[in-house]
């Protein structure tokens, strides 16, 4: 008994069947994966802009009081020799460091990570009494002070 294999088709189909059913797990592993990346990058961004928020306004409340403090006390005649806060920043948001600038030209406090503009925040401070100094510092340093300076009615971070 001799078998045609050119017209046989009975073992096409197992083979054609399981290239096919492992071609689309494969193709749906990957898309899952990949979009499991993006809601974890997605909530990434979303811890650093909410942290550099809420720092940037701790930032900003200080530099407010250190001012009120300082225009309430020259109102009153008295004089201010040194005003300083010491306070602690996390080195890292989401397992990144980032930078905090005090741009006094535009009067924010601006956070950035990666030097991406997507996790760049901009809180902005008020200092009616005193001149902010433009300045960066990196979070690697941990622990920070603001202070006035007052010969020079000068509040500078560092």
């Amino acid at each position: 008994m001799i078998r045609d294999f050119i017209e046989d088709e009975n073992a096409v189909s197992i083979s054609v069947g399981f290239i096919l059913t492992f071609t689309i797990s494969v193709l749906m592993i990957v898309m899952v994966l990949s979009s499991f990346y993006s809601l974890m990058n997605d909530a990434e961004q979303t811890v650093m802009h909410d942290e550099f928020e809420i720092h940037g306004n701790d930032i900003a409340v200080r530099i407010a009081t250190i001012d009120t403090m300082v225009g309430s006390m020259t109102d009153s005649g008295a004089s201010v020799e040194e005003i300083q806060y010491e306070f602690n920043m996390p080195s890292r948001i989401a397992g990144k460091p980032y930078s905090v600038e005090l741009d006094n030209s535009s009067g924010d406090i601006v956070f950035i990570s990666d030097k991406r503009e997507r996790t760049q925040v901009k809180v902005p401070y008020f200092a009616e009494n005193t001149v902010v100094s433009a300045s960066t510092v990196e979070s690697i340093k941990g622990n920070f002070v603001i202070a006035y300076d007052p010969e020079t009615n000068i509040i500078i971070i560092y």
